[in-house]
């Protein structure tokens, strides 16, 4: 019930990831190696830092929290605490020995060591021992053992010296544990980046991975953090252990305190009374006592010093006068040690003979500088219990009263408050033989000033551990400004240019961006420089009187500022800092490489331009067919990227592209699968509504050759494995795929010619998009391709081409407008790749694509699918009659109807006996 971690049950959990227990003699099989690694393993572990960094921060402040917010009957599971505590630091020290090579006997060594043992202080029987009052020691000694008069004197002093003194003492050795803390705690820089997570977008720049990906503390910057730490630390600590000795309480007593002086003046009215009286004797001595002025003195004091420190002030304190509530100290307990033959009857004023309202008007202090408040019921019949009816406390050592018994009933004795919580008083003025038979204890709670004191104690605390951060922050500033971060930058660069050579370019855009808006920044520092002297003379023209002599000494003021920043800014240009150079030099030779390797290897574009159309091209733009060719790879490569694809290479007048499935889920795979069909739609669009492209139709030499000449370009679509690697030598490389699936994608685009379509896609790739995906394809045929052993179905998505218009024109944007455009599409592409976004809401959204497919009515794609199912199953005379209503019914050629009749020709519209459902296709 107390809510303790079983550090067995850890311990088990732990030991099961160990290769060895730590234990080496229970397991003779273990052998050295076998125990250092299982305590590196350890030492290393989440869970065992997790563990110690909590416990830690309970060392810290977990004593405040249980003077602040428990009670004494708490202390127990405290204590509790702190053992396991020790006992898993004392772990944590012997791991770190046997599984860190240069921590024993080292700096943090000690430390820990140290820190340790000082929890030794918060475990509340030992601290009481240590550092308790004069009821602690009475409480250690047995039941009404008071030893020697002088001795108990002295040992009452000394413990009221070390209570006050040891509470300090405590709370500044425990500042050694925030060096555990710090330790602990010190911040890791970055995190290593996580490979292989299934959740990152192929083809992201690395701008979106800013959350996920971190640079890795670099070992010159572990290493002088941990020396600046160091020496902060020790600066503090001696700061803080020193500070104590310059304060004149410890060399000596302060001023003693009215509790002490009152005490005193009692002690010595009391003990004199009983001398020159004796009122035990007889019932005469008794009356003759109880009715001397001696006695009302007596009383007179003892209400004085009650109502001074008067427990029950609970009244409206006047204006401007002090109260016992300004003090953190209340009366609480009082009573006497030994028996003058019988004269502790005496110790309490309860034959003082007047009423409530007569005390508080006499003692209160109504018009007093010191409002002494009104005494309660409860506390008058407090003070006049007879002595037999008192509480025997301290084991049996002394007798008194609780003032607080009315509503605290759990608070009888003194020793029901811990030692921080009580000061006791006790009467200087005496002999060792008065000691003897007599002496007075007065017990006050001070609970107020415990809870305040830790209260502040925690705050201190936390003080402390930002003054550490904050000094080892400020001195190694320097040192990561011009050394460390810099050298981790780089680093960090060249990681990221290793996993993916392309991210030189990223990373050279990026530098381009911060130069240039660093370099607007200088031209408006300029610029208001430069304002600076018509701005003043506007001002002395607002009715500003200045003499003429002030007026020229201001402009004087302000050329010279104007030249001193011109020049600063322009002449005398800081000689640039080695890591900065190189830095720079390391993004160029990555850029570099990157253009030379492009995506996967890099073609001379159009230089093998060839065959069909493409020829008469070549010949009749040779002069512009870099131009032209690169225009149309803007496009396409543009378009494949908002979709995850990438470029791989250029061959001739096609482009090899590609989507890379395998380290992802099913459902990634799928959306993938989706992007691909849905780049090539958006590439169609893009082709024809480019103003740029859309010039060539006019082009002479092409109108010429080509009558009603527009770009078009035929897409082939298939999934399947492929050999990723570099191909080449020393002198040249290029990367790319080898496999028959990418001869295949390269066959379905020349058969889009054969039916007439833009896009083509093979059955595995149509069986891989999502259900809404493929519901916008049409089966168009059933073939078998020379050199594949299965047959396989052929789909396409219809689009209307010709039904786009072209955009405006709009001039080359400037590099602002190209880095938000960047900024644009790397924020969709990482809207798309989310599991909530509905690629299929493309069809419905798009403008573009609602144009292209607008022309195809349900009533089209009825009569084609049933002319397909009639040509699949062998009833050619049914499927020809259909498909000549098919092939114009929507005003243009349909290119898959015209096909199939093409082929069924051949046969004079009878299917084959052979016939399978399915066709071989030819080539041509």
């Amino acid at each position: 019930g107390t809510g303790l971690l079983d550090m067995s049950d850890v311990c088990a959990r732990l030991d099961m990831a160990l290769p060895c227990p730590l234990v080496a003699n229970t397991h003779p099989d273990c052998r050295p190696e076998d125990v250092e690694l299982a305590s590196r393993k350890l030492a290393n572990s989440n869970m065992f830092s997790t563990i110690t960094t909590l416990l830690t921060i309970y060392a810290l402040f977990g004593d405040d929290i249980r003077l602040v917010a428990t009670e004494k009957s708490a202390d127990p599971i405290f204590d509790s605490i702190t053992i396991v505590s020790m006992s898993i630091f004392t772990l944590e020290i012997i791991v770190c020995t046997i599984g860190k090579g240069g921590y024993l006997f080292g700096f943090f060594f000690w430390l820990d060591v140290m820190s340790t043992l000082t929890l030794l202080l918060d475990i509340t029987t030992i601290a009481e021992g240590i550092f308790g009052d004069s009821i602690s020691d009475a409480s250690s000694q047995g039941s009404g053992n008071r030893g020697g008069a002088s001795q108990d004197s002295a040992e009452a002093g000394r413990a009221a010296r070390v209570s006050r003194a040891g509470t300090k003492a405590g709370r500044v050795v425990r500042l050694i544990r925030l060096v555990r803390l710090m330790r602990l705690l010190r911040p890791t820089k970055k995190l290593a980046y996580q490979h292989g997570d299934d959740s990152a977008a192929p083809g992201l720049e690395i701008d979106d991975f800013t959350n996920h990906e971190v640079e890795k503390e670099s070992a010159v910057s572990k290493k002088l953090s941990e020396m600046t730490t160091r020496r902060v630390i020790m600066l503090v600590l001696v700061i803080m252990l020193s500070l104590p000795f310059f304060q004149p309480t410890l060399w000596g007593d302060k001023l003693p305190t009215s509790a002490q002086h009152g005490a005193n003046v009692l002690y010595r009215r009391f003990s004199d009374d009983m001398s020159r009286f004796t009122p035990w004797v007889n019932d005469s001595m008794r009356e003759g006592y109880l009715q001397s002025k001696e006695r009302k003195v007596y009383v007179d004091n003892f209400f004085a010093y009650v109502y001074y420190h008067n427990p029950f002030c609970n009244d409206h304190v006047p204006n401007d006068a002090s109260s016992p509530k300004d003090v953190l100290n209340d009366l609480f307990w009082l009573g006497s040690s030994g028996d003058w033959e019988g004269a502790s009857d005496f110790f309490l004023p309860r034959y003082h003979g007047e009423s409530l309202d007569q005390l508080n008007a006499h003692w209160a202090g109504q018009s007093w500088f010191y409002y002494q408040c009104n005494l309660t019921e409860a506390g008058v019949q407090a003070l006049s219990t007879p002595w037999n009816r008192t509480s025997s406390c301290v084991k049996d050592s002394v007798r008194g009263i609780s003032l607080v018994n009315a509503w605290d009933a759990d608070l009888q004795c003194p020793e029901d408050l811990r030692y921080q919580e009580r000061s006791v008083v006790f009467p200087t003025q005496l002999t060792p033989q008065e000691w003897d038979q007599i002496s007075f204890l007065f017990v006050f709670d001070r609970r107020r000033g415990s809870r305040m004191e830790a209260m502040l104690n925690t705050f201190q605390t936390l003080f402390i551990c930002f003054l550490l951060g904050f000094g080892a922050m400020t001195f190694s500033r320097d040192a990561n400004t011009l050394v460390l971060t810099p050298i981790e930058r780089m680093i960090t660069k060249l990681n990221r240019i290793r996993r993916n050579p392309l991210e030189a370019m990223a990373i050279g855009d990026e530098e381009r961006h911060k130069e240039q808006q660093r370099e607007q920044g200088m031209r408006k520092h300029r610029n208001t420089l430069k304002s600076d002297d018509s701005d003043v003379s506007a001002v002395l023209r607002q009715g500003v009187i200045v003499e003429n002599r002030y007026l020229a000494m201001v402009r004087k003021w302000v050329r010279q500022a104007k030249r001193l920043g011109s020049s600063s800014s322009s002449k005398h240009v800081p000689e640039p800092m080695e890591t900065v150079v190189l830095e720079k030099t390391i993004i160029k030779i990555g850029s570099l490489l990157a253009l030379g390797f492009g995506e996967a290897g890099a073609e001379i574009i159009g230089q093998n331009l060839q065959g069909g159309d493409s020829s008469a091209l070549n010949a009749m733009i040779h002069d512009q067919v870099m131009v032209f060719v690169n225009r149309i790879a803007g496009v396409v490569h543009s378009c494949i990227n908002e979709f995850f694809g990438s470029p791989n290479k250029n061959i001739g007048d096609a482009f090899l592209l590609a989507w890379r499935l395998s380290g992802h889920s099913a459902k990634k795979q799928q959306r993938l699968a989706d992007m691909a069909l849905v780049s090539f739609v958006k590439v169609i669009a893009q082709i024809n509504k480019s103003p740029l492209l859309a010039e060539y139709r006019n082009h002479p030499k092409l109108v010429k050759r080509l009558p009603n000449y527009r770009v078009r370009m035929g897409f082939g679509l298939h999934s399947g494995w492929a050999i990723e690697g570099a191909i080449g030598s020393e002198f040249k490389i290029d990367a790319s795929y080898l496999s028959p699936n990418v001869n295949m994608a390269a066959r379905l685009e020349g058969f889009t010619k054969q039916f007439g379509v833009l896009i083509l896609l093979s059955e595995s790739l149509h069986s891989l998009m999502s259900e809404d995906i493929a519901d916008q394809c049409r089966l168009i045929d059933h073939v078998k391709v020379v050199g594949t052993e299965e047959a396989f179905e052929l789909y396409t998505i219809d689009l209307d081409d010709l039904a786009l218009e072209v955009d405006k024109f709009h001039p080359n944007p400037s590099k602002q407008a190209a880095y938000r455009a960047s900024r644009d599409r790397q924020k969709k592409k990482q809207e798309r790749w989310s599991d909530d976004f509905d690629m299929s809401r493309l069809f419905e959204q798009d403008a573009d694509i609602q144009i292209m497919r607008k022309k195809f009515t349900v009533e089209f794609y009825c009569r084609f699918n049933m002319a397909y199912l009639n040509y699949e199953a062998g009833e050619w005379q049914v499927a020809k009659d259909m498909l000549e209503v098919t092939r114009f019914l929507l005003a243009t050629e349909d290119g898959p109807s015209a096909a199939l009749l093409r082929y069924m020709r051949h046969y004079d519209w009878q299917a084959p006996p052979s016939w399978k459902n399915h066709r071989i296709l030819s080539e041509k």
